[in-house]
């Protein structure tokens, strides 16, 4: 399978950490090479692409990595031009270079069970307590379904060919991705009405979804917190340090 590693140099990364994230020291690695450790050692991946700054991650990682092509202004325009590149591959996944405990194991688990579903989109989520049993002084954002709270990893499974047909949607969604009321918003009313009453449940985001927007997804929980352990701040990193 396919993979693709969201590396690009946004502006708050440059305020925080005065550099993009891929680079940045993490327990004297790079946070980059534990995404690419573990996709290799997942055996599940055959070619890496890492979409980012070219000029400065290709001295670091270039034999680490099938290729590596030029940014974009955002997340997901960067998602947009390393997709066009698979536009052939009925499943590629997706994954942020911030995510230092992302385990083999991890990875091997959402794929197989992804693929299990055969849906155009797959998306990890984690239980809250599942979350903080093991990273208790981690901050996340959580949503609240009827089945509990969740909170989103940050890796993906897409079909490219029926992710660019939605294109503007799913910018809202990602330029939201912080705020939960808002990305139910871009869902709609319905959906909106249900997270406020807490009457949304899993299965009705998706058949909302597939019904808007003329794709099939689904959502998988997961057993591996360490799909959700990003980096956004210097503080992140101070507390997700002690945990490898």
């Amino acid at each position: 399978m396919k993979a693709i590693i969201l590396a690009g140099e946004g502006n708050q990364d440059i305020e925080y950490f005065g550099q993009g994230k891929a680079l940045v020291n993490f327990r004297e690695e790079p946070l980059i090479e534990y995404t690419i450790n573990a996709l290799a050692d997942s055996e599940m991946i055959d070619y890496i692409l890492v979409v980012g700054n070219k000029d400065v991650l290709t001295p670091i990682i270039g034999d680490s990595v099938d290729k590596i092509i030029g940014q974009e202004n955002d997340i997901l325009d960067n998602l947009i031009k390393s997709i066009s590149y698979f536009n052939g591959e009925e499943n590629v996944v997706v994954v942020t270079c911030d995510i230092p405990l992302i385990t083999s194991d991890a990875i091997r688990y959402f794929i197989n069970n992804a693929l299990d579903l055969k849906v155009d989109l797959c998306y990890p989520i984690i239980e809250k307590s599942v979350y903080m049993a093991k990273y208790p002084d981690a901050r996340r954002t959580y949503v609240i379904l009827k089945e509990g709270e969740f909170t989103g990893g940050n890796l993906i499974m897409i079909n490219p060919c029926k992710i660019r047909a939605i294109e503007n949607q799913i910018r809202s969604l990602v330029n939201n991705r912080k705020n939960p009321l808002r990305m139910t918003r871009t869902l709609g009313m319905f959906i909106t009405i249900q997270f406020l009453l807490r009457q949304l449940t899993i299965e009705k985001i998706e058949t909302y979804v597939q019904k808007k927007f003329s794709i099939t997804g689904k959502a998988l929980v997961v057993p591996y917190p360490e799909v959700g352990s990003d980096i956004d701040n210097v503080e992140d990193i101070k507390v997700l340090e002690k945990y490898i």
